[in-house]
């Protein structure tokens, strides 16, 4: 209990404490207009009939119609550079973005192929602009937005995919540890909760954009009719765990029938959601949840004995997972604000709940053996009581007794088997959790370090740097021309180009005091011990050359790539914050890409 609260507490401050950056979005800044089958120019010259919502982030709930929103930024509201319109709904089935200027409609770049829709912006503080936004949505209607740089883009973004990743993580290893124990010990309930945590994996999936971007990107219509199943999965799942661990009977439970009613909708809601209107089988499963609720509330109240230590722990988990799916039940359909809570206690409730689930039921099998063994030791002592009773039948008492000790024999041996494959299973986790620490922090294509680890190797380089024990440079390297080689032979030579160059960077700076890795796209950066400027000079230029002078393969065919390389000095006992060292190093590079390419060029100041 105690680590499955630690866990729970862990996961609600890394995701309630992520703090938001940029300009805030206030209730009453959005307004809104149904969709009249009007285009942007005609939206643009309508001033009345425009709706303030009620909340920072508009929620209208379930509707069939497409809406306009527009937000209106005066002068001087944003600084001036690139802003981004982040929207924090990854399921809306149609969103467009315009942009007005002034009084003038200006061009805009598409929405950044992300699990959450971003739309990029350049400001002049100076001028007034008004952010439009056509949505179209088979779910609820739900538009909760933040303006904000692209650095806290990046940063908010990689943090929440980690957080939602260490969620499925959790989920995972859930499922595999039941899956094996009911492999081993053939309990129904072990399999139950396997499905229970399918569903719920299946469910996340869908409605935070994972199985969108990552498992069914080639398949935009199923991801609609995905959000309405998983929906229909997890009350048909849930359900069929809960009256499963609460054994619940006709004679133990009078609305039986209610029960597994709901229950067997959910599993017909899955077998029409590909045959109907996806707005429909998610509104539908949406309506159920709430008599899933009450069903599952009323079976804890009447089957749950708190005496008994696995009822507490399930009435536990349970009671924060039906809060947070009530909440989320209100939320879709507009009844209450997006907020971090509404959104995410269904997510925080799940983990409580797999954990504390886990937890019950090897209580509850341990208990069930248990009470086995005491019966077969009651079983014994009155074999024992007859034995000495009956003097006539002494021969058959001791064989009985044989066989009886046979079977105790047997049941030791059988105890020794299950918690070696225990054991066994136990070690496989933790050398899953060891290749998944692995693969936290190194690039997938260039096996280099990755961007976390590098931030973390500059953190310590910098302290060290500060409190007087070294002196180091920091570069930032960038393949010239890289877009024309992607167009030119493809994303796929682009990609061995890349690990082309990672390979010969990494066989000039061998040596091992060297840290370099992949900072995203085509860029790298490295920290090298060094004494002084001209030394840095001479090994950028080394490995400028390196790379300019080796052919690499690049499709069918092998070409002559160039590298622009940005250089700043870490003098020893001269503190620069993280960030200022990364600016430094960016105009660096982007110094050395205007004097020609192909250069290193060193930051000043």
């Amino acid at each position: 209990m105690g680590k499955a609260a630690c866990l729970l507490l862990l996961f609600w401050l890394v995701t309630a404490l992520n703090p938001a950056w940029g300009r805030e979005i206030n209730a009453g800044d959005w307004v809104y207009l149904q969709d009249q089958n009007y285009d942007i120019d005609k939206v643009r010259g309508i001033s009345s009939g425009w709706q303030r919502s009620h909340w920072a982030g508009p929620n209208l709930g379930f509707t069939f119609n497409p809406y306009w929103f527009r937000l209106t930024l005066p002068a001087n509201s944003l600084a001036s550079g690139s802003w981004y319109l982040w929207v924090h709904n990854a399921i809306l089935t149609d969103l467009r973005f315009y942009l007005e200027r002034d009084g003038r409609l200006m061009p805009v770049d598409s929405s950044l192929d992300t699990r959450l829709p971003a739309f990029r912006f350049q400001v002049n503080p100076d001028s007034e602009y008004r952010l439009y936004l056509w949505v179209n949505s088979a779910t609820a209607l739900q538009l909760p937005t933040e303006l904000v740089t692209e650095q806290t883009l990046l940063s908010q973004r990689e943090t929440q995919d980690a957080i939602l990743g260490v969620f499925l993580g959790v989920l995972l290893a859930m499922m595999l540890y039941n899956l094996v124990l009911y492999i081993i010990v053939r309990d129904r309930n072990f399999i139950l909760y396997v499905l229970h945590a399918g569903a719920l994996m299946l469910f996340v999936c869908s409605w935070q954009g994972v199985g969108a971007q990552y498992l069914w990107p080639g398949w935009p219509g199923f991801q609609d009719r995905s959000v309405g199943m998983s929906t229909f999965a997890v009350i048909a799942f849930s359900m069929w765990f809960c009256g499963g661990f609460l054994n619940i009977k006709k004679d133990n439970f009078k609305p039986i029938r209610w029960f597994w009613l709901v229950r067997n909708l959910g599993f017909a809601g899955m077998a029409i959601t590909p045959w109907v209107p996806p707005h429909w089988s998610i509104f539908s499963a949406s309506l159920l949840s709430f008599f899933a609720v009450l069903m599952v509330v009323r079976a804890m109240i009447e089957r749950a004995s708190l005496r008994y230590r696995p009822a507490r722990l399930f009435v536990m988990g349970w009671s924060i997972y039906v809060t947070g799916a009530l909440m989320m039940g209100l939320n879709k359909f507009g009844l209450i604000e997006v907020t971090l809570a509404s959104e995410n206690l269904l997510l925080w409730g799940a983990v409580a709940d797999m954990v504390l689930l886990c937890i019950a039921l090897g209580d509850k099998f341990h208990e069930e053996r248990n009470l086995k063994l005491r019966a077969q030791s009651l079983a014994i002592r009155a074999v024992a009581r007859e034995k000495h009773a009956k003097e006539q039948a002494i021969a058959s008492e001791r064989t009985a007794q044989a066989a009886l000790e046979e079977t105790a024999h047997a049941q030791w041996r059988y105890q020794q088997l299950l918690e070696r494959r225990v054991s066994d299973r136990t070690l496989e986790l933790t050398r899953l959790r060891q290749e998944l620490q692995h693969a936290s922090e190194h690039d997938g294509l260039t096996q280099l370090k990755n961007r976390r680890h590098f931030m973390t190797q500059l953190a310590s380089a910098v302290a060290r740097s500060a409190a007087g024990a070294e002196t180091f440079a920091l570069l930032m390297v960038d393949i010239d021309h890289f877009k024309t080689i992607n167009d030119t032979y493809g994303h796929l030579a682009g990609d061995e180009c890349i690990r082309g160059v990672a390979r010969l960077m990494q066989e000039q700076l061998q040596w091992a005091a060297v840290s370099l890795c992949r900072y995203g796209g085509e860029e790298f950066v490295a920290l090298v011990p060094v004494r002084n400027e001209a030394q840095a000079q001479s090994i950028a230029d080394e490995l400028r050359a390196r790379v300019a002078n080796c052919p690499i393969a690049c499709g069918q065919d092998r070409v002559l790539l160039t590298i622009s390389i940005g250089v700043v000095m870490v003098p020893a006992a001269t503190p620069k914050p993280v960030d200022r060292l990364l600016q430094q190093v960016d105009a660096a590079l982007y110094q050395a890409k205007d004097q020609g390419r192909n250069c290193v060029a060193l930051a000043t100041g």
